[in-house]
């Protein structure tokens, strides 16, 4: 779901101040790889300052025979901000060029948010959930897609170990294993540099991250948030590391403790399980050593495990910071 605006505007418009005006509102111009017809320009406007945007707004250009109609479009998903853009941008135009415009909410009708926007810190921890789901749906939909053939290919083991290490779908399976212990990694930098953003404990992080001369110099020339640079400087990758990391935001901050809390009557915890799931990646990589009981199965309660471990620090982080954590993914 999507919503969409148009603006008309009169017979004889300047195309070349209406570019002007886009520029101004901050949008920039990207190449669309399709051809559409009579469009002359494709745009996006994003705010990363204070995790404003979230999608953004796109903004296409129209020339028909010297009638010029804009359109813009943003995604269900959309942040407090991004709205507010969308507003200001269709108002602007109309208000400088004339003519008249549609929404979704009617002829020259503008939207209105629902609620008041999130702080910083609420929008930067819904960020970072929002890109892991994002992230994580591409390895279910390579299962979902994936077809492995021939008797090789077994779903249980054989009973003999030369033909099991042999089995497609179990090299496969470790084959994802990285690319999910990344997405896991990523979402805990990316909350960390949110976190640490808003912290009152910005100094003590700061000693314990080395930053390179590289790093410093993309501060330097604000290529990089400060936040962002030093999150880099810290693993993400073990439960263990993960709850040291954040307790260096503030003590009360205890993300390992809400990973062991139980889950489905298991005696391993989540966070135990997710600690040899690390180890295990760290062997197959460095040494090739395959899980050899990473069947489908298995690999399906991975994926259910770090879901459910990383809802569970949201909600920490959440807890001890005053806010309900967004959900509308």
């Amino acid at each position: 779901m999507s919503y969409t605006s148009r603006n008309e505007l009169p017979s004889g418009t300047s195309l070349k101040r209406v570019v002007e005006v886009i520029d101004l509102l901050g949008y920039r111009r990207y190449r669309e790889s399709l051809r559409v017809p009579n469009m002359v320009g494709s745009y996006h406007w994003y705010d990363d300052n204070d995790y404003r945007s979230w999608v953004g707004v796109e903004l296409q250009v129209y020339n028909e025979n010297g009638s010029i109609a804009i359109d813009t479009r943003s995604t269900v998903a959309r942040s407090h901000w991004d709205l507010l853009h969308q507003n200001k941008t269709i108002r602007l135009l109309r208000d400088l060029f004339g003519g008249h415009f549609e929404t979704d909410a009617g002829r020259n009708r503008y939207w209105h948010p629902d609620e008041p926007p999130p702080s910083p810190l609420v929008s930067g921890c819904y960020i970072a959930r929002w890109r892991f789901k994002n992230a994580l749906i591409k390895s279910q939909i390579y299962l979902w897609a994936r077809k492995l053939e021939g008797n090789m290919a077994r779903e249980e083991p054989t009973g003999f170990h030369f033909m099991d290490e042999m089995n497609p779908r179990l090299l496969s399976n470790n084959l994802l294993i990285p690319f999910i212990v990344a997405v896991w990694e990523e979402y805990f930098r990316s909350t960390f540099a949110a976190v640490l953003k808003y912290a009152d404990r910005r100094e003590q992080v700061l000693k314990k991250a080395r930053l390179s001369h590289t790093q410093l110099e993309q501060i330097a020339i604000n290529r990089k948030p400060v936040e962002q640079t030093i999150s880099e400087c810290f693993s993400f990758q073990r439960p263990s590391i993960i709850g040291e990391n954040f307790r260096l935001l503030d003590n009360r901050l205890d993300l390992a403790a809400a990973m062991r809390k139980p889950y489905k009557r298991r005696k391993v915890t989540l966070y135990d399980q997710i600690e040899a799931l690390v180890e295990g990646r760290n062997a197959f990589v460095h040494a090739g050593d395959m899980d050899m009981a990473l069947y489908d199965k298995e690999l399906d309660k991975v994926l259910t495990d770090i879901v459910e471990a990383v809802d569970r620090c949201y909600h920490a982080i959440g807890d001890r910071f005053g806010f309900t954590p967004l959900t509308n993914y």
